[in-house]
């Protein structure tokens, strides 16, 4: 097990801020609410704090602080501040609230947070005080990695206290419950890759930390919740490959502090698309002419070779097709084919599509996955459907070079449809995954849903009308994806449809 190398905290500093009340709340009896003004102080030393290109800690304009109480019903509450105006900042360090309480209770437990953004919405009527679930601790999952975002929305302060007997809000001392990563990413060979880094994931078994930003200099900052003897998994993507995850064990970081933080890893890719190791990682990255795996399109091209699918479903070995044992996976081409109606439906049967525009690629297998020899309805196979006197003749181009390889391009059946929407949606965050392929919307299917990962390894987004499958519905009429609407419908052979071939691997 590897371990985070901890240089030390960047700033030592105080460790809290200073609450104070102006003047005594005033109950409002008509209405019940009571109305205070409190003054707000940052330490200028305290090392997590948002710092302007000067070096020093600011309140600015909107700046909210939020009071979670209880009322003399017995309610959890949340009041949320009047946001800051430029007469409500004293200094750069220090500011003055406006808070409004209804009903408050006297000596009952009080929470300060600052910001205000990071109190949760809605608050529960039951829950307790001091608790966890007062703080939206979700909002730390997405980050942008620069110390001013984190400043301005993670940098959380709390107070934990007791109202007055007269209901006024106490003193207070904010004390930052977070540590503060800045992450320096180098490979293998101890280069520094930082600027070339667009994915960073923290992972600690209970709480995960993604931040997405465009390549840049400098440290990634990431706030988190303190750590102790724990492990986690460090996850990084560049703009150009892929990094194997990393388990590190984590001797301390504790609260209020910046801790400088090296984590070396290994590039993925190239990775040969035979390979053992490919896995669901691997989905939305695509595969070159000289068969290994890239990141994207770029990155192929960056290696002298042409990528020329994009992985949009990964199983176990037979998972492709019931009637192989072999292929677990599925890439769909970058592109469509130039013409479309005739390309599936010849006017003899006999043969199935000629991907004469996909040659020379070497995946490492060989003699796709054959169809039947006869016609079955609803048949779900890669090219089933057609008569034919023998398998081969529903086989797809099969260029003469590279001789060590074979390439069979096919057309996707219905079920083989199914298969790569639901691979390249589960790519994308909150995406519905489901088994239905007929009848109603879904949103799983919908083009909405899967252009920005095939747009993200380089190919040609789907276009929002129909693409052919490979399975019959009955004489001259054949199933197709309707990527606009998200289902598959039938439709006769002159429709004006797509063609995008497949491979399996």
């Amino acid at each position: 097990m590897a371990a985070l190398v901890f240089v030390g905290a960047m700033t030592a500093g105080c460790s809290s801020d200073e609450l104070t009340a102006e003047t005594p709340q005033l109950p409002d009896t008509a209405g019940g609410t009571v109305v205070t003004k409190v003054t707000v102080s940052l330490d200028e030393h305290a090392s997590t704090r948002m710092l302007d290109p000067s070096g020093m800690m600011t309140f600015e304009e909107g700046d909210k602080i939020a009071v979670i109480y209880k009322n003399t019903a017995g309610e959890t509450m949340k009041a949320e501040s009047a946001a800051l105006n430029s007469f409500d900042i004293l200094s750069s360090n220090s500011a003055k609230f406006s808070v409004t309480l209804t009903n408050p209770q006297t000596s009952t437990p009080v929470r300060y947070i600052y910001p205000a953004a990071m109190a949760v919405a809605p608050i529960a009527t039951d829950a307790a005080i001091d608790d966890a679930s007062t703080i939206d601790y979700t909002k730390l999952a997405t980050q942008d990695g620069t110390l001013t975002k984190l400043g301005s929305d993670f940098d959380l302060a709390v107070f934990d206290g007791t109202m007055t007997a007269q209901a006024v809000l106490p003193a207070a001392e904010l004390k930052n419950p977070l540590t503060v990563g800045a992450f320096t990413i180098k490979n293998s060979g101890g280069t520094d890759i930082t600027n070339t880094i667009t994915k960073l994931t923290i992972a600690d078994g209970t709480n995960t930390y993604t931040v997405s930003r465009t390549a840049a200099d400098g440290p990634i900052y990431v706030a988190m919740k303190p750590m102790d003897n724990k492990t986690v998994t460090v996850s990084v993507t560049s703009n150009n490959n892929k990094y194997s995850d990393k388990s590190v064990s984590v001797t301390e970081l504790a609260k209020n502090k910046i801790y400088p933080i090296n984590v070396s890893l290994t590039a993925r890719y190239p990775l040969a698309v035979t390979s053992t190791s490919v896995s669901s990682e691997d989905l939305g990255s695509v595969i070159g002419a000289d068969g290994k795996i890239y990141l994207n399109a770029t990155a192929a091209t960056a290696a002298t070779t042409t990528a020329v699918a994009i992985i949009a479903y990964l199983g176990s070995a037979g998972s492709v097709d019931k009637s192989s044992s072999t292929y677990k996976g599925l890439a769909i081409a970058l592109k469509e084919v130039t013409r479309y109606v005739e390309e599936w439906y010849p006017t003899s049967e006999g043969t199935c599509v000629s991907y004469s525009e996909y040659v020379n690629i070497a995946v490492g297998y060989k003699n796709g996955i054959a169809c039947t020899n006869t016609l079955t309805t609803n048949n779900s196979g890669p090219c089933n459907g057609h008569t034919h006197a023998a398998a081969s003749a529903c086989r797809s181009h099969t260029p003469a070079a590279p001789t060590t390889y074979t390439s069979d391009w096919f057309l996707p059946s219905l079920g083989q449809w199914q298969l790569i929407c639901q691979g390249l949606a589960s790519k994308k965050a909150g995406s519905p995954v489901t088994t239905a392929l007929t009848g109603d919307t879904n949103d799983t299917y919908k083009s909405t849903n899967l252009n920005s990962i095939i747009a993200d390894a380089g190919g040609k987004e789907l276009r929002n009308n129909g693409y052919w499958s490979s399975t019959e519905f009955g004489a001259g009429i054949a199933w197709a994806m309707n990527f606009q609407h998200g289902y598959a419908g039938h439709y006769g052979r002159a429709t004006t449809y797509f063609v995008r071939a497949a491979l399996a691997f």
